[in-house]
């Protein structure tokens, strides 16, 4: 989300800290507490609410209307299934810490209703007022919801967890946990410069934020809250938080549209539709992989004809470099996805492709054509004429001046075992 501060900035929180401890917690403050809440109900048009466990603030946006499909999103890797209710949490605090001494003082969450998303924020006046704001928040998490997140599973959700348990209370259950971030780094990465929440509004939603407060500004503004009392402080704050929270449901809308669409994702980018695969994979769902490498292989061949590249610059690890290397690499995933599902002969047909292609990944081809006519289709003789072509590949290679003495050797093996393997059938015939 926003950048790590200075040293400057750190030192400037701990001071304001420091200024407000033994000020928030005395027990007999209990009418600044209420003061406060007050002061912030009304900067806020919000709510104070009073409870048994003392006050908090809430304020409830009017919803908006954001259709999400929950089958197509149910549909892509890690992502929660269809029924279940969804809560897009973030929160900001006093600190970068998930440690005892940080504490969040405002939870913006959102969730469906229908078509419709609804956003309420709860905001703490003071400190010695927490106990009321988490049990107003184990309010709004069902049991059997899964929470959205941002880097909530590294900062937001720890952080409550150790908030609960300095209130000697047990955070609240629910079934799962979607942190954004992690699927971001995973699709996005290959066009996105970093994965600020920011940088991910402009690059995948279009959204722009104007006169947004920085992130690291927010901490003080609230501990200069609790000092002098001037709510107008946290206005920035809010609308901050309540922009993070409603790009977290447009977030998932866009995947949702635009990736779990199987017809739609044939016109995404080669980079976003090679990393879906991979997260396919790592699930063992070939056959949504194979879709979206072939997918894929379309979108390339039409960025050759145009003389375009399906890959921002910097490029996704493993897939850079000129536009034919990359459809070798996803020709060869296809292939690769191919025989892990059982299609052999589609698979033997997409090695030898590439194989007679010459490309830089020829070799391999050839190999894995070899491990298929000899292990698939019980023919020695093909696999060892394959074998032999590899073989040639690897000598020009150690010719130029790029030996792959690992390639080298296991193809002496495996020439060696095949022509024992023809010379043993031969005799076997009685062939001399």
């Amino acid at each position: 989300m926003s950048q790590p501060p200075t040293i400057e900035r750190r030192l400037a929180n701990l001071r304001a800290v420091r200024s407000t401890t033994g000020q928030a917690h005395r027990p007999d403050d209990r009418r600044r507490s209420l003061a406060l809440a007050d002061a912030l109900a009304s900067a806020l048009a919000g709510e104070h609410v009073r409870t048994a466990l003392g006050s908090y603030v809430r304020v409830q946006a009017l919803g908006r209307t954001l259709p999400l499909d929950r089958d197509r999103l149910a549909s892509l890797p890690g992502q929660p299934p269809p029924g279940v209710p969804l809560l897009c949490l973030d929160t900001e605090t006093t600190g970068l810490a998930t440690a005892t001494g940080t504490f969040v003082f405002l939870v913006g969450v959102g969730r469906w209703a229908g078509d419709r998303f609804e956003q309420i924020q709860l905001l703490l006046p003071d400190q010695s007022e927490e106990p009321a704001l988490l049990g107003a928040l184990r309010d709004l998490i069902p049991p059997d919801g899964w929470l959205v997140t941002y880097n909530g599973r590294g900062f937001d959700w720890p952080l409550l967890v150790t908030r609960y348990r300095m209130a000697r209370d047990g955070a609240p259950p629910h079934a799962g946990h979607l942190d954004l971030l992690s699927f971001v780094r995973r699709i996005f990465r290959h066009r996105l410069p970093d994965a600020r929440l920011r940088t991910v509004e402009r690059a995948l939603l279009g959204v722009e934020r104007h006169r947004d407060v920085d992130g690291w500004e927010i901490p003080g503004r609230y501990l200069s809250f609790l000092r002098d009392g001037r709510p107008d402080r946290l206005v920035e704050v809010v609308r901050h938080n309540d922009e993070d929270v409603r790009s977290l449901a447009r977030l998932l809308v866009h995947i949702a549209d635009r990736l779990g669409d199987p017809e739609r994702r044939r016109q995404a980018l080669t980079g976003d539709l090679a990393a879906l695969a991979a997260a396919y994979h790592r699930e063992r769902r070939d056959e949504a992989a194979l879709d979206c490498l072939e997918a894929a292989l379309e979108v390339t061949a039409r960025e050759a004809a145009a003389g375009r590249t399906g890959f921002a610059a910097g490029g996704m690890a493993g897939w850079r470099g000129p536009l034919t290397h990359r459809s070798e690499r996803l020709a060869a995933e296809r292939a690769r996805t191919l025989r892990r599902l059982g299609r052999d002969d589609q698979a033997l047909v997409a090695w030898r492709a590439l194989a007679t292609s010459g490309g830089s990944l020829a070799a391999l081809a050839w190999v894995e054509t070899a491990k298929l006519l000899e292990h698939r289709r019980r023919d020695p003789a093909g696999a060892l004429e394959a074998t032999n072509a590899a073989a040639r590949l690897v000598e020009r290679a150690r010719l130029l001046g790029r030996p792959l003495p690992g390639l080298e050797a296991d193809l002496a093996r495996r020439h060696r075992r095949l022509r024992g393997a023809l010379a043993r059938a031969r005799r076997g015939q009685g062939v001399i």
